[in-house]
């Protein structure tokens, strides 16, 4: 046997029996700072908890809506309904994208008209 087939018939026992692939931790030192901080902060923003906001009536709500789907303005969305710890749940934010008999699109999630609290077009 020549030099060349011993090394390969080595490296070939050491890879099939003996080399431990160390998972996640080889990739850890990949992540680069700024996704790192981007991680922590979307974590803050989904454990949040919405302040109560003035409830406003209605009809408001809807002209409001109506005019910012019209101009495309973003709009803030809180509704009534809250956890099962008594919070409200995360206020919606975004486009208005069309409305039905029972209720609005905002960036595709329905929000009924009964549960909205507030509406607030962002500037």
């Amino acid at each position: 046997m020549t030099n060349k087939e011993n090394f390969s018939t080595i490296i070939n026992r050491y890879f099939q029996n003996d080399y431990r692939e160390r998972g996640k931790i080889k990739w850890n030192g990949f992540f680069l700072s700024d996704h790192t901080s981007s991680l922590v902060k979307e974590n803050v923003q989904r454990n949040q908890k919405p302040q109560k906001l003035p409830r406003i009536p209605l009809n408001e709500a809807q002209h409001i809506l109506q005019h910012s789907c019209v101009n495309y303005h973003i709009v803030t969305v809180q509704q009534s309904i809250e956890t099962a710890d008594g919070y409200l749940i995360p206020n919606v934010t975004g486009l208005v994208n069309g409305f039905t008999e029972l209720g609005v699109y905002i960036n595709q999630q329905f929000i009924a008209f009964e549960d909205i609290r507030t509406v607030i077009r962002e500037k």
